[in-house]
């Protein structure tokens, strides 16, 4: 491997033997040295290798600042996360994670309060990325000595959640305030109560949550369903009193226009619940 740029004195960006930009930690290991150096192989800890090009160049760009614990304890996460989620994680994970964790563990050690405020709804509706997030903890804590409180999981998985989506900051908050926000409607709609082990309950978040995504990234479903719609109004006039307020909410929040489509997928999982 051949440095490209000295970031400090623990990390380089370099050329592996491919010619491929990579992120390359290793005590000492830019200590001394110039830009063309080749790189001794025993000094390597841990190659970072992104595919995307733009995300390699963000990451670079936040490894320079970033303790090199901050690194390895991302890689470790990053690695674990890929194991245990099904699906698949963008490379914007890299420098968004190892940049969180970097003020994270400062706030910590500055006493400064780490609370979520959409902890209970992480938890419910991501429970996967939630367990892994808990598990991160662990790994944070070996690497940098620092134990985080658990309320931190939940940002960390706000963190695999938007890589998961694809989107950009602030995009797995959205996507969990919006589904909390059409759940409430249909609760106090209907005054019901949501049990989580109730599999109908279950399989409504999940379909509010596909729902969502699409609202937050201006795409819809249309099969042209206006006859099962016109069907199930009239079979169903009370569910769609529910249904026609969670169309003008995301109509109104999010100028999305609900098609036949949607709302009878929506009707039929509600119709289970109440």
């Amino acid at each position: 491997m051949i440095i490209r740029r000295v970031l400090n004195n623990s990390v380089v960006d370099a050329l592996d033997d491919g010619m491929r930009e990579v992120i390359v930690l290793g005590k000492g290991i830019g200590f001394q040295s110039q830009p063309g150096d080749t790189i001794d192989p025993a000094a390597i800890e841990k190659v970072f290798r992104l595919d995307d090009s733009a995300q390699g160049t963000k990451f670079a760009q936040v490894a320079a600042d970033v303790p090199a614990e901050i690194l390895s304890a991302t890689d470790e996460i990053v690695s674990f996360a890929r194991e245990r989620l099904t699906e698949k994680l963008s490379d914007s994970i890299y420098p968004a994670l190892a940049d969180h964790l970097a003020f994270a563990v400062q706030r910590v050690q500055q006493r400064i309060d780490l609370a979520s405020a959409l902890e209970s709804e992480v938890r419910r509706f991501y429970p996967k990325e939630y367990a892994v997030a808990t598990e991160a903890l662990e790994f944070i804590a070996r690497a940098t000595g620092v134990r985080m409180p658990q309320p931190e999981a939940a940002n960390i998985a706000l963190h695999l959640i938007t890589a998961e989506v694809g989107g950009g900051d602030g995009s797995a908050a959205a996507l969990t305030q919006l589904t909390q926000d059409v759940l409430d409607i249909v609760r106090l709609q209907f005054g019901i109560s949501y049990g989580d082990d109730d599999p109908a309950y279950t399989r409504f978040v999940a379909h509010i949550r596909y729902f969502a995504q699409r609202v937050l990234s201006h795409t819809a479903i249309d099969r042209d369903d206006e006859e099962l719609l016109g069907l199930l109004r009239r079979q169903l006039p009370h569910v769609f009193t529910g249904v026609d307020r969670i169309a003008a909410y995301v109509r109104d929040t999010h100028s999305h226009v609900m098609t036949s489509t949607e709302k009878v997928y929506i009707a039929m999982h509600v119709s289970r619940l109440v």
